[in-house]
Formats: C-alpha cells, sequence, structure tokens
C-alpha cells in the first residue's frame, strides 16, 4: 500500500486531486458567517466554518452545514415558470427568462396606466443590498409600496428610540460595569461567536431578563429575572422607582436634558417591589439585587432583543421604559453606555443616497401614502415603509386605494398570523411574481415565479457589525437557469424603469456605483486580505446630549410628544400582555417564533438530517401545566384559538415557565399562523403580536 492511497477518498486539496477551498457566506440565516467551500469539478463536496482568523472562526451552526443538501436539493427552482392552472395549486410550465421577464414588465407596466404606480407594491427580506435596489426600482416606477419583512418583524425598537431620543443607539458594551441582555440569548444567535464581555473575560457583570432558562441565562448571567412573558415594562418601572427613590438618578443630566422626567417619576411609584413580584412573578429580593447590581457596577449597557419586544403587544411602549432606565441614570450618551447613533454608518448614508438618488419619475408632494400608514403613522414615519402586516388589508379592501399587482424578493405569507389572508389577497391579485429558490406555499401563488441563486452562486458584498466590507465571488456555477437577484432586478429595470440608466446597467455598475462612494473598488477588495474598515468618524460620547436632541423639544423625551400626537401614552407606561377576560377564556400566552439553532423558518424543512432534529411540529409545555391537563411528553395535544385549532406532539420542558406554550412556525402540516388573530398588534407599531398570543391547550 502506498503512503497516498488511504487519502485518495479524503475531501482534501492536494496537488493529485481537483478539490479547491474558495470562501463564501451563508445566508441560510442572517447572521452571514463565512463558510470554506471544498469544490471538486465544479462542485460541492464539503463545507467547513472559515479557518482565516480574518474571517471565521472555524465554526458553523447546524445550518451552515446544511448549505451542500440545501443549494442541491431536488426541489430547487432551475427555471422560470409560468402558472398553467388556478392559483395556489402549483401547477407551472417552464418558459425562458425572456418570455418571464416580459410578461412581468408588461404586466407592471399595464397596471401602472390602469391605476398608478403605486397600484404596485415591492416587497423584499433581508439583504440590504437588494432592499435598496428594489426600493428605488419602487420608487423609479412610480410606486410609495415598498415594503420589507425584516421592518415588519424587528421596527419597533427603532420606533421606541426615536420617539423619545430622535435616533437609535447601541450598547457600549467593551466599556461597560454591568450589561443586561433584556430577551436576548446570543449562545443561540445564527453566528458562532460570543462577545468576550459577555462571557466575563474583563469583569463586567451580565443581568438576563428572560422568561425562559437559556444556555445564555446559565453561562454568562451573574442574575437572572424570569419575568412573566409581556410584563418587562413592569419591571423595568419597579427598577426606575428603586433608583429614585435611593436617589440613583443623575439630577444634572435629567434636569438639563430631558422632558418629563417629573410625570415619569410619579408614574413609576406605583411600581413598588411587591407590586412587580404581582405582575411579573421577579421576588421583590431580586428586583432589589438587580438595582442594587446595576448601580454598583455600572455604567450600565443593555443588549435588547430587536424581535421578541417588536412582537409584543405593548413592544414599543416596553422598549421605551426599558431605555429610561439609562437615561435617569445618567447612562445614555456616555463611554460604556448606551450610545447614540446620530450618524448612520456609511455603507447606510450610501445606500440611502443611492434610493432617493433618482427623482424622476419617484413620488413627489401629495403623493399617495404608503399601505398602513393610515393606521401605522409611527411605522411609516420611521421606516418609510409600507406596512406588510396591513398589505393583505389593502388589497383585499381597496382602500384608501388599490393594489393590485406585487413583485416580491422571497415572500414568505407564514411569518404573519392569521396567514389565510395573504393567501386570499394573494388570490386576489391582478399580477404577482416572486423570486425564490423553492416552490414555496407562497409562491404558489404566483403568475410567475423566477429562480434565484443560493449565495454559493453569487457575488456579494458584505459589511460586518464592526462597519468592514469585504466581496466574496461566486463559487459555483447557477443551478441551471437561476439568476442572482441583483441580475434579476437590473434586467426588469430594463422593462420598467428604462429612465433610471444605473438600475438598467447592471450589477456590476452598482457595485461601481456604491463603493466609489466608499472611495473603494470592487478590484480593491477582491484582491483585500481581510475585511476592510470603512472609514467612520468616532463618535464622541456626549456629543449628541449637547448639540441638542433631534426631538420637538431638543431633549430626551420620557413625556413624547410625537407619541402623544400619534393618539398613544407618552410615557412609557406598562401595557398588560392580556386582559383579566382574554387570559381566563383562553389561559395560555402562546409564543410563535422562538429561535431554532438548527433551523430557520421553513428553509431546513427539506434537509432530511436537520428536520430529524424536530421531525413534528410541537408545541412546548411546562410539566406542572401538561400534569394538570393529563397530557404527558409525546403526546398529541390540540391548540385552539379564536379562529381555529391545530394539533401538535407536546414536548415538556422546565426552562419555559408555567402558563406558556412556545411553537414554531412554518410546519405546512400543522401552520400556528393560520390560527393566529391579524388584529392582535403592537398598536404603536402595528407589528403581529407573535410572542404575545393566546390559547386553549388540551389533549387531542
Amino acid at each position: 500500500m502506498t503512503e497516498k492511497k488511504p487519502y485518495r477518498g479524503a475531501k482534501i486539496p492536494s496537488p493529485d486531486n481537483s478539490i479547491r477551498v474558495r470562501r463564501t457566506v451563508c445566508d441560510i440565516c442572517s447572521a452571514g458567517c463565512n463558510i470554506d467551500v471544498y469544490i471538486e469539478n465544479g462542485k460541492v463536496i464539503k463545507v467547513t466554518g472559515c479557518k482565516d482568523p480574518a474571517f471565521g472562526n472555524g465554526y458553523l451552526c447546524a445550518r451552515g452545514h446544511a448549505n451542500r443538501p440545501y443549494i442541491y436539493h431536488e426541489e430547487r427552482i432551475k427555471t422560470p415558470l409560468r402558472r398553467c392552472g388556478g392559483r395556489g395549486e402549483g401547477k407551472f410550465e417552464p418558459i425562458s427568462w425572456e418570455e418571464a421577464l416580459d410578461e412581468v414588465g408588461k404586466r407592471l407596466l399595464g397596471c401602472r396606466r390602469r391605476y398608478d404606480g403605486s397600484a404596485v407594491a415591492f416587497t423584499s427580506g433581508g439583504n440590504p443590498w437588494n432592499r435598496a435596489v428594489l426600493q428605488r426600482m419602487a420608487r423609479s416606477f412610480g410606486s410609495v409600496n415598498y415594503g420589507s419583512s425584516w421592518q415588519c418583524q424587528r421596527a419597533g425598537v427603532a420606533i421606541a428610540s426615536q420617539a423619545a431620543a430622535g435616533c437609535t443607539c447601541r450598547p457600549d458594551i467593551e466599556h461597560a460595569g454591568v450589561v443586561i441582555m433584556w430577551g436576548c440569548n446570543p449562545y443561540n444567535k445564527g453566528n458562532t461567536v460570543v462577545n468576550p464581555v459577555l462571557t466575563q473575560k474583563r469583569g463586567a457583570k451580565v443581568i438576563a431578563v428572560d422568561p425562559r432558562v437559556t444556555v445564555s441565562t446559565c453561562r454568562l448571567a451573574d442574575l437572572h429575572l424570569r419575568p412573566r412573558p409581556g410584563t418587562d415594562a413592569a419591571l423595568a418601572c419597579g427598577l426606575g422607582r428603586i433608583f429614585i427613590e435611593n436617589g440613583w438618578v443623575d439630577k444634572n443630566y435629567v434636569e438639563q436634558h430631558v422632558q418629563g422626567y417629573f410625570e415619569y417619576r410619579a408614574y413609576v411609584s406605583d411600581f413598588t417591589p411587591e407590586r412587580v413580584e404581582e405582575l411579573t412573578g421577579v421576588s421583590a429580593q431580586q428586583l432589589e439585587a438587580a438595582a442594587h447590581m446595576i448601580m454598583r457596577n455600572g455604567p450600565l449597557a443593555m443588549i435588547v432583543s430587536e424581535g421578541a419586544f417588536s412582537q409584543m403587544r405593548g413592544g414599543v411602549q416596553t422598549c421605551r421604559a426599558i431605555e429610561a432606565l439609562c437615561v435617569i441614570t445618567g447612562n445614555y450618551d456616555v463611554r460604556g453606555g448606551m450610545l447614540p447613533q446620530m450618524r448612520p454608518a456609511l455603507e447606510d448614508r450610501v445606500l440611502r443616497k443611492f434610493v432617493s438618488g433618482y427623482a424622476e419619475g419617484a413620488p413627489g408632494e401629495g403623493a399617495r401614502a404608503p399601505a398602513g400608514a393610515g393606521h401605522y403613522p409611527l411605522f411609516t414615519r420611521f421606516t418609510g415603509q409600507c406596512h406588510m402586516a396591513d398589505l393583505p388589508r389593502q388589497i383585499r379592501q381597496g382602500t384608501p386605494y388599490p393594489i393590485r399587482a406585487l413583485c416580491a424578493l422571497g415572500l414568505n405569507m407564514s411569518e404573519f398570523p392569521n396567514d389565510g389572508s395573504w393567501a386570499d389577497a394573494l388570490q386576489s391579485l391582478d399580477f404577482f411574481v416572486d423570486v425564490d429558490l423553492f416552490m414555496t406555499r407562497t409562491a404558489k401563488y404566483a403568475d410567475i415565479v423566477l429562480p434565484a441563486c443560493s449565495s454559493f452562486e453569487r457575488e456579494m458584498l458584505h459589511v460586518t457589525p464592526e462597519h468592514k466590507i469585504y466581496y466574496t465571488p461566486a463559487v459555483i456555477a447557477p443551478l441551471g437557469d437561476a439568476r442572482s437577484d441583483l441580475d434579476i432586478l437590473c434586467a426588469l429595470a430594463r422593462r420598467i424603469t428604462p429612465e433610471d440608466r444605473l438600475l438598467c446597467a447592471g450589477p456590476s455598475h452598482l457595485y461601481d456605483e456604491w463603493l466609489s462612494r466608499m472611495d473603494l473598488s470592487l478590484d480593491i477588495l477582491k484582491n483585500a486580505p481581510e475585511p476592510i474598515q470603512l472609514a467612520q468618524e468616532p463618535y464622541i460620547p456626549g456629543e449628541y446630549t449637547a448639540a441638542g436632541f433631534h426631538t420637538p423639544s431638543g431633549r430626551y423625551e420620557l413625556r413624547s410628544t410625537l407619541m402623544s400626537r400619534a393618539g398613544f401614552d407618552a410615557l412609557p407606561e406598562y401595557v398588560p400582555p392580556r386582559s383579566a377576560g382574554e387570559s381566563r377564556d383562553w389561559p395560555f400566552l402562546l409564543s410563535v417564533g422562538n429561535r431554532q439553532t438548527f433551523g430557520f423558518h421553513s428553509r431546513t424543512h427539506r434537509i432530511a438530517w436537520i428536520r430529524a432534529m424536530q421531525p413534528a411540529p410541537a408545541v412546548e409545555l411546562h410539566p406542572d401545566d401538561a400534569k394538570v391537563l393529563g397530557i404527558a411528553q409525546g403526546d398529541m395535544v390540540e391548540i385552539r384559538t379564536p379562529l381555529g385549532a391545530v394539533q401538535m406532539l407536546a414536548q415538556l420542558t422546565r426552562s419555559i415557565q408555567r402558563g406558556m406554550a412556545a411553537v414554531l412556525p412554518d410546519y405546512e402540516e400543522a401552520d400556528i399562523c393560520a390560527i393566529l388573530p391579524e388584529n392582535v398588534v403592537d398598536p404603536c407599531s402595528g407589528i403581529p403580536a407573535l410572542r404575545a398570543m393566546s390559547c386553549r391547550i388540551s389533549k387531542a
């Protein structure tokens, strides 16, 4: 036996084989982890975490390891399709790209001629470059209706900060003495790295506020507070009262820079430790311990879950109550506290200018308001988008004006409650085009379906949270006739917005435009050995406060003028998660959408070994609740809401609280979103309260 024989079958690059390693990014979730891709004869044979320390740490989560079967799955769409059956039946015939794009262009232009540009809505997912191109296309087309599911899931936190401070803020955890992880589970995020500050390597104290027991609460927290779901604002008000009662308020900061402090002080005075314990379940002793830990170890920074709090009934007010704690204690706009994001990052400024840079044909003064603006003005004001949770209502009802066509990048109607209303809306459209990798439940309603590339098949720009930019090329050829999102959008622009020459010029010209505004080029990025730090003027803590807040009063507004004008409570008041009557009739608080470490919505359901980790839809219940109901582990149970019922397996766990039921969405055989009322929303933002629904549980 020669020395080489044992390694002939190994997937290792060597001079004796054609295996090569190239780097790309996983886009199954939004974390954007870098991957080393092993390629032989143009095909992916293995993926591992990127070992180059400039781009990764060598690790991948289960989702990342699923990329090979994901991109080569037999259900990938590989050619443009035209519907040849009824909407929702999934009957399609293959057509050429020219036929598909010509028909899309003809139908969208026809809709604009019959109504106006805003009768066509454009929707996208999370990729910032694709979002910007589609938003500019909508603007060039003359439509005010561009929307992103990303904003409709997360915008509540930003609305809260904007309404109070005039800008968003970020935690300076690198210099904090105490960090509160509020509703966050860093070990369950898409990427595989947890900030060293949270692992206590620098000595910072960490407080976790989470109804659940998680890996993060066990491994990271010095103190874990477990409020009942939806009662976080009461907890925050209780902490605020302790700070005030003990004289731990920064009086100079409050007097000079805060509006509404005395009204806030009067409001939180009712939140005694005993009342907070009654409302939240957090003991008075734990509340006092948390307050003392904060004040003895400052400065204070907070990591607040955008998704969890945006998807609560009182999400905006809860986020305001949480942020108020940093404000009254002088931990806002200071080193180690919460720093205002008064200057958008360079990449954000470039994309904003790109979106607004083409004025011809764009909606002008007196143009229609985006869908949802009449119901949720704060959402429209602070996102500039149509409200995707309200879009199906306007499509169905035609008020205040008709929306008759939809152009979507990967729309997933199962992200929304009462997804049947989305199905009805799609059924009623004159025309619907969807871009996706797979024939999803939503895509089955489309007139034209266009095949998209995975991240392995397209070149991309990426910006890290530290504002470093890098480039990844396509590492394999597109499967079949699939095209990148940017190629598709630019080809469509030539048909519906030919006056916008930049969009029509193609992706390479878009890259040149964006990068030139960053004093970079694609060649520079292609040859860079590591991500390039974008130019960013360093923020000096205190700068925003000294210049005056971008609010009507010029101060931080605990009593928010904008909230009051919009008809909401001006103070950050506690909103109970449910009424007493609702809790009596529907005793379980239902939380939908908790994060999986091994899956992401339905994207990985097609991967057999991933699906095997959670093969059947299941509902998490506390064992004590299950015992009362006569339910054992693995029993089939019925989840009932006012809209109907589904059946799932019982999964018993003490990691959640009594009275709580937690469900993962996107199982078509037990579609939980089909039975969720669409009118249960945060009234301030209109975002569906997926983490605070109500249900009954019984043994099936």
